[in-house]
């Protein structure tokens, strides 16, 4: 290659540098600006995955190369690395076993598409009800978090649900809000808790969103008496994209590069830009919630965001991530759009001592589900 060229291409290439490290530096900063006020830089918080590969593609470019360009890149995934963490389980050899250790809880986190009984199409005897039914018997929980709990009025049409799990589950105790229910009341569904347990006192908030846009959902929490002490468990359902049928097919035909990208894209811009405003204001509500706790907390729920952004960084505050602390790898729990979307969360206050952190993909769901195993907290833990 001709000098003049090659000078050329390099000064090309360190500009590149400097461009990707900017975008990947804002995705990483997102988790700490309002999306409200700061959607467009939340917006780059979605290609997280893509600009961290990039990234890591030009420090290996750059080492291969011997420049000492290589370390611009790498200064910034060092900073960068509680985002890299929360994107990314290392825990290769962490345990991952269906049976429980002996003096463990198992909560199960899962959002469960109503159990397929909505989705278009669908008959009474075509529904996954029974293979999710028996999926959670085989995972053999002590607590259950489900989003999308799909409850029948009308047993002609559709089972009940919740005496299954009272009565042959094993779950004894729950508590279940009602957030969207049929005009003719036949059936609806909502967040609920079932517990192996006793519950000694349940609370229930409201999001106080437009209903049209079902930003009016509920944060329940669930006072357990766990052999003797009290633990507050809390589920939530965020702020959905609310993506139609046809903004699906949209986003499909974005990522091959369709003409018609731009005038699609505006729709779907206008949707995040809609929903980051409703999960920061549900977020702020669910911290201040868990900061009231007079016990250790759970936190669990379908959260609709990814672990950079603003909504996980808030309400996690200084609680343990059950996944980046015992799991491996992205960690998905959501099957469509993207295979890194990690969108459901268990998040455990510190004094807890977390075991094990599973995610088993079964096609039964839109989402897959959490399975975390914890111990109590012990008196030094608790005064720490």
């Amino acid at each position: 290659m001709p000098l003049p060229l090659r000078r050329i291409s390099k000064k090309l290439l360190v500009a590149l540098t400097f461009v990707i490290c900017l975008l990947y530096g804002l995705a990483c900063v997102s988790s700490f600006l309002p999306p409200s006020k700061y959607w467009y830089i939340a917006l780059l918080g979605v290609g997280y995955a893509f600009l961290l590969i990039v990234l890591l593609g030009i420090l290996i470019f750059w080492i291969v190369v011997r420049s000492k360009w290589f370390i611009l890149p790498f200064l910034v995934l060092v900073v960068s690395w509680k985002s890299i963490n929360a994107f990314f389980a290392f825990h290769l050899m962490a345990p991952s076993v269906i049976t429980k250790q002996e003096g463990t809880v198992r909560i199960m986190q899962w959002n469960v598409e109503r159990f397929g009984q909505m989705r278009p199409g669908t008959k009474r005897n075509r529904t996954l009800r029974k293979q999710i039914f028996a999926y959670i018997r085989i995972q053999d929980p002590d607590i259950l978090c489900m989003q999308e709990f799909f409850e029948s009025n009308d047993p002609e049409r559709f089972a009940e649900n919740i005496p299954f799990f009272r009565d042959s589950l094993g779950f004894r105790y729950f508590y279940y809000a009602m957030d969207h229910r049929r005009p003719d009341t036949a059936y609806e569904h909502g967040v609920a808790i079932f517990s192996k347990f006793p519950i000694k006192k349940t609370f229930r908030g409201k999001f106080d969103g437009p209903k049209e846009k079902k930003a009016n959902e509920s944060y329940i929490y669930a006072d357990l008496n766990i052999h003797g002490q009290m633990v507050r468990v809390m589920t939530t359902h965020l702020q959905s994209l609310l993506f139609t049928g046809t903004e699906f097919q949209s986003l499909e035909d974005i990522k091959k590069g369709d003409d018609s990208t731009l005038v699609k894209s505006v729709g779907i811009f206008r949707k995040f830009r809609q929903a980051y405003g409703f999960r920061q204001d549900q977020a702020n509500k669910v911290r201040k919630e868990l900061d009231k706790s007079p016990y250790p907390a759970i936190i669990t729920g379908d959260f609709n965001d990814l672990p950079h952004s603003y909504v996980y960084n808030r309400v996690k505050g200084d609680y343990q991530d059950a996944f980046t602390k015992k799991g491996f790898g992205v960690g998905r729990t959501y099957s469509s759009i993207s295979p890194t979307l990690r969108i459901d969360y268990t998040l455990l206050d510190p004094a807890f001592e977390i075991v094990q952190c599973r995610n088993p993909h079964p096609q039964l769901s839109d989402h897959f589900p959490l399975i975390t195993d914890f111990r109590l907290p012990d008196s030094t833990r608790l005064s720490k």
